[in-house]
Parts: structure tokens; C-alpha cells; sequence
């Protein structure tokens, strides 16, 4: 539970969607690098899930391997924070710094993420997995929607840019490595056998249910192309400049606000009907980033952080509970490493935006998440269902 609040306040000050995305822009990133930023935290911490799910399965203990990384991950974001503190001369050098030490933060943190939910799996019972992590982004969102504001006080420093990134940049720095830090604490069990899991594509794949959760992941991962393009519309096209930490501010609320109904939903009806949600508020929020005066836009990042919240919670609870204990490691790997190559999407909307303006990933991600939301209908119900 505290590792997630401090870990909710360091991704306030690294939001890929506004943070990164609007430092990028102010650089003067063409919209493909826009969202190679995201796309290199989710893609490196996924695609080597599967590569090391082997080696994980056979850890009696799997937060030593947690434990063992989390200075590489600390010290890869250093490189970022002190980056826009010595390049702001060069902005082209700091670019490129600012996208590796993103990119080794994102490989690192995919030789922590196996060892996270294997320990979460092992000490918390299946029932009541949807609501640690509703309460945990609940207290843990309230902290980062403070940070957020502290955000915008920091942008609106009279600093040159980049300083006042830098310094948001070392805040989130210090929070995720308190973070990591109080995880790597946990008194996991170990395991009483151990495990000598191989790694097969023939293993999940053989679960009909797993197919269809992956295609349902899949859609997600394509549709999440937009995301850091909404803030990029935002500073380009409508001029906004000072608002972005309203923005973050507001994304934050909202993801801090929805986790409240989020638990009580996957209390009632499970993780399914949080995909289903997410999915459908996803596609309606492309739509309405068009339609939307220019003094109304803070709606978009008030249901961005509602369905990113949905979504989250959703999907990482449903395949923790959907893969059996003899083949966890296996299911976790393969499914994260799959969708962790399609996030690159938003380096895909870029490309599009560059080509056909905003409107290209706003279509597509609006078409994604719309069939994202039919197929997951077909999706298992796993947990058991409360009467109200």
C-alpha cells in the first residue's frame, strides 16, 4: 500500500500524457518522439517479461530480484533529472538524453514487474486484489493530485526552461525510489516447491479464455495511441501553456475520485466490468477532445484519468486472477511482453499526426477502444459475483 502511494506521486511528475509529453513538445519534438515517451516506459517494462519468467518461477523468494534492480531504475531516472538541469543549452543533446534515460528506466523496471505481482499473488487472496489496488490508487491518487498542484507552482516559477522539469524530475525521482524502496520490504513467503516453468507460446494459448482476454489487451494497447496527444493538441493548437498543471491536476482527481466507484464496481460485479467501463469511456473521450470549447478541454483529462484508472485496475487484476499458480510467471510474461510491443502505438499516432494531424490517432484510438468494449463482453467472469 505505501509503495503504490509514493510510486502515484512519482508518476505525477513523470506523466508520459502531460509531463513528458508537454516537456517534448516544448523542445520542439516532432509528435512521433511524443509518443515514444510513453511508449518507452510501457514497452521496455513489458517486453522482457517473458524472456525471465523462467528464471522468475524458479526464485524461491521473487522481491529479491525486485530488490536487486531498483538502483538501475533510480539511477536511470537521475540521468533524466540531471540531464535538464546541465543540457538546457542544448536542447537537442537533452532530448536525447531524456529519451534514454527513459528507455533504461522502462528495461529495468521489466525485471521488477514479474517479481511485483508474483509477490502481490502470494500475499494477497484473489478476492480481495481489486480493492487493495482501488484503495491504493485512491489514498495513493489524493497524494499525487497534491503533487500535481505542486507541479503547476513548480512550471510557474519564474526559472528557465528546462529548471523547472529538472526539478520535477528529481521530486519524482526521490518519491519512486522511497517507493521501491518500502516494496522491496515485503515479507514475501517462499515458495514451498520450486517451480520448473517453461516458457511456451502452446501453454496460455491453449486457455480460450486467455485468447480472449489478450485480443481485449491488444485493443487497449492500439487505442492508447492518443493518450499523449490530447496535452501536445493542447499546446500546439489551442495555445495552452500555464494550464498543464490544471490539467494534471484535474487527470489526477478524477482517477483519485472514479477509484472509489471502481471498488465498489469490481466489489459487485469483478475486474471485467472495470474493462468493459474503461473501454466505453475511452472511446467517447477522443470524440468529445474535438467537440470541446477550448475552456472546457480540462473534461478530456477529467475522463482520461477516469478510464486509464478502470483500465488499469482491470486488466492487471483479471490476468492475475485468470492464470493458474503452476503457470503464473508464464501468463503474466507472455501477455505483458505481447501488449508491451504494441505499445509503441503512440509512436504509430505520431507518425499519423504528423501526416494527418491530430484527427488520425483520435480515429483510430476511437475505433480500438470501441471494439475493445465488444469483444471484452465475451470475457470470463472470474471473480464471484455479491448480491447488492
Amino acid at each position: 500500500m505505501l509503495n503504490g502511494w509514493f510510486v502515484l506521486i512519482g508518476d505525477a511528475f513523470f506523466n508520459g500524457s502531460i509531463v513528458l509529453a508537454s516537456f517534448a513538445a516544448k523542445l520542439g519534438a516532432a509528435n512521433w518522439v511524443i509518443g515514444l515517451l510513453p511508449a518507452l516506459l510501457n514497452t521496455g517494462s513489458m517486453v522482457p517479461q517473458v524472456f525471465i519468467a523462467s528464471y522468475v518461477a524458479r526464485l524461491p523468494v521473487k522481491v529479491a530480484l525486485y530488490r536487486r534492480v531498483a538502483l538501475l531504475r533510480v539511477a536511470s531516472l537521475g540521468i533524466v533529472a540531471l540531464g535538464g538541469f546541465f543540457l538546457g543549452h542544448w536542447p537537442e543533446l537533452l532530448l536525447w538524453v531524456f529519451v534514454l534515460g527513459l528507455a533504461l528506466n522502462g528495461f529495468f523496471t521489466g525485471f521488477s514487474s514479474l517479481p511485483f505481482w508474483e509477490a502481490i499473488a502470494k500475499t494477497v487472496p484473489m478476492e480481495r486484489r481489486s480493492g487493495l489496488f482501488s484503495a491504493r490508487n485512491l489514498v495513493g491518487g489524493g497524494l499525487a493530485f497534491g503533487a500535481g498542484y505542486l507541479v503547476r507552482l513548480v512550471l510557474e516559477l519564474p526559472l528557465a526552461f528546462p529548471y523547472p522539469y529538472a526539478i520535477l524530475f528529481t521530486l519524482g525521482t526521490l518519491a519512486f525510489a522511497y517507493g521501491w524502496h518500502l516494496f522491496a520490504q515485503i515479507d514475501e513467503p517462499p515458495d514451498k516447491e520450486i517451480r520448473t516453468e517453461r516458457i511456451s507460446l502452446g501453454l496460455p494459448f491453449r486457455d480460450f479464455y486467455f485468447r480472449r482476454f489478450l485480443r481485449v489487451r491488444i485493443l487497449l494497447a492500439v487505442a492508447s495511441m492518443v493518450e499523449p496527444f490530447y496535452v501536445a493538441y493542447a499546446v500546439r493548437t489551442l495555445g495552452h501553456k500555464s494550464e498543464i498543471g490544471t490539467y494534471l491536476m484535474v487527470y489526477t482527481l478524477f482517477s483519485v475520485l472514479s477509484n472509489l466507484l471502481w471498488a465498489q464496481v469490481s466489489k459487485y460485479y469483478g475486474s471485467r466490468s472495470l474493462i468493459l467501463i474503461g473501454a466505453a469511456l475511452g472511446a467517447a473521450t477522443p470524440v468529445l477532445a474535438l467537440l470541446l470549447p477550448k475552456t472546457l478541454f480540462w473534461l478530456v483529462f477529467a475522463l482520461q484519468g477516469t478510464y486509464l484508472a478502470a483500465i488499469g485496475v482491470g486488466t492487471s487484476v483479471y490476468l492475475v486472477n485468470l492464470a493458474p499458480t503452476n503457470a503464473r510467471s508464464s501468463y503474466i510474461g507472455l501477455s505483458n511482453t505481447i501488449v508491451g510491443v504494441l505499445a509503441f502505438s503512440p509512436v504509430l499516432g505520431g507518425l499519423l499526426a504528423d501526416r494527418v494531424g491530430y484527427l488520425g490517432p483520435i480515429a483510430v484510438a476511437t475505433i480500438c477502444y470501441a471494439w475493445a468494449l465488444y469483444a471484452g463482453r465475451r470475457l470470463k467472469l472470474l471473480e464471484a459475483v455479491r448480491p447488492r
